[in-house]
């Protein structure tokens, strides 16, 4: 018997390379914020059956949006700071007033300590011209560039240019292929299906309900070491990226041998977060899009991210590569959301989301801590800075860079220039 039955009961429910990596324990501060009395209420419920058993063990401003109307070749571009954005349809939640989908046992809720704020004195939101340069260079070249900046909790920043898959104007709500950053959206799924008691994260991965084939040396292999890299998943970069079809295929073909003797040690594998992908499948009982809709997503009123495997809508962002492909890579890179979304995701993580959310599964560097990701025709970097006061989410489609890390290697500096908190060019670890 399942162990986790999930059924969605809301009527708005919707029905890679990755090159990157991670922090060290240390170097990811909790990130929590003041309590408040407000509580948003999930858009959906979770029923969650745990008979089964295991076979392996806010500020109110007003937006003023300026934009450059498109020529039919010709890009447009909108800007936002925050001296000039408008009252939020739906109100932005503080990480200890995120509400988990209702529970039928058990029912684990988690306590958030006060966010720590910078010592950096309080800046003009909309006085951010490295950042404000940092996009130019993005959009320059690119189909489409995306970049929100969230801080204490309010959009103080905001800038698209573009045109979309259904010809329409690219905003900072325009769904993009995020890539690797998609490892992010995995890992956050994984962390509240823990807080649910719905998962051990360091009880051995429960292959045989995954319908995995594998070698027996994969039987104590646990959920944190997918998480870390650290499991001994092959790299087979190019398995992750050739042909189409479920990344079950490549996955079950380098399972059938045992563990690399890199065991214990951080190789980067996309086969990881497949694997992760997978289980959240197996252990919320529907599709990893609807349980971390459920999970991550409803609680935030956030309904535009969704799965590259149903192909591009018109609502999307451009991807000339074409989206079928990532199918491949499962929970390692199958999102398209946009940076709004993303920035408001990572918005909402608390302290005990962090325990799952730790390196070296994300990166880290003397900013703080985050993903990055990088594919033929899109590039990302999602980074979160002063202890969680900081959200900053930038997205392009097209290669320029040509990597996520040199996306963050631009925009990060920018913002903390900007910020006042400049401290040299990012040093991300594990490098």
């Amino acid at each position: 018997m399942p162990l986790v039955t999930l059924l969605v009961i809301a009527a708005g429910c919707s029905a890679a390379r990755a090159d990157d990596a991670v922090p060290t324990s240390a170097a990811v501060a909790p990130v929590a914020a003041a309590p408040s009395t407000t509580t948003i209420e999930p858009a959906s419920t979770i029923i969650i059956n745990t008979t089964g058993t295991t076979d392996a063990a806010t500020p109110t401003t007003v937006r003023s949006t300026t934009t450059t109307t498109a020529t039919t070749a010709t890009p447009t571009t909108e800007r936002r700071s925050a001296t000039t954005v408008s009252p939020p349809t739906t109100e932005r939640p503080t990480a200890n007033t995120v509400s988990r989908p209702t529970l039928a046992a058990p029912t684990t809720t988690s306590t958030a300590m006060p966010r720590p704020l910078s010592t950096v004195g309080e800046i003009d939101p909309g006085d951010l011209p490295h950042l404000s340069g940092a996009f130019d260079r993005l959009a320059a070249g690119n189909a489409a560039a995306s970049i929100t900046v969230l801080r204490d909790h309010v959009t103080v920043y905001g800038a698209a240019a573009g045109v979309g898959s259904g010809m329409q104007r690219v905003t900072t709500d325009t769904p993009l292929v995020l890539a690797s950053v998609s490892k992010l959206v995995t890992a956050l799924t994984v962390a509240r299906l823990a807080e649910a008691g719905a998962i051990d994260l360091d009880a051995p991965v429960p292959w045989r309900r995954m319908k995995i084939a594998h070698d027996a040396g994969w039987n104590d292999v646990t959920v944190r070491e997918l998480l870390a890299h650290t499991s001994g998943m092959p790299k087979a970069q190019s398995s992750w990226l050739t042909l189409v079809g479920s990344c079950a295929i490549p996955l079950t073909a380098v399972m059938a041998a045992p563990p690399t003797p890199k065991r214990g040690e951080w190789v980067y594998s996309n086969g990881n977060y497949c694997a992760l992908g997978l289980l959240v499948e197996a252990v919320g009982g529907a599709s990893r899009g609807k349980v971390a809709q459920a999970f991550v997503f409803d609680p935030i009123h956030v309904t535009g991210p969704h799965l590259t495997t149903g192909g591009l809508r018109p609502t999307d962002g451009p991807f000339p590569s074409g989206v079928t492909r990532l199918e491949r890579l499962g929970g390692a890179g199958t999102w398209m959301a946009s940076s709004d979304d993303v920035a408001a995701m990572l918005d909402s993580v608390n302290s005990a989301d962090l325990n799952t959310l730790s390196g070296p599964g994300v990166m880290a560097d003397q900013y703080g801590w985050g993903h990055t990701g990088t594919v033929d025709g899109a590039k990302a970097c999602a980074w979160v800075m002063e202890q969680g006061r900081t959200v900053v989410v930038a997205i392009v489609a097209g290669d320029r860079p040509s990597t996520g890390g040199q996306v963050c290697d631009l925009v990060i500096p920018a913002l903390a220039t900007d910020l006042g908190i400049w401290a040299g060019k990012p040093i991300r670890q594990p490098a």
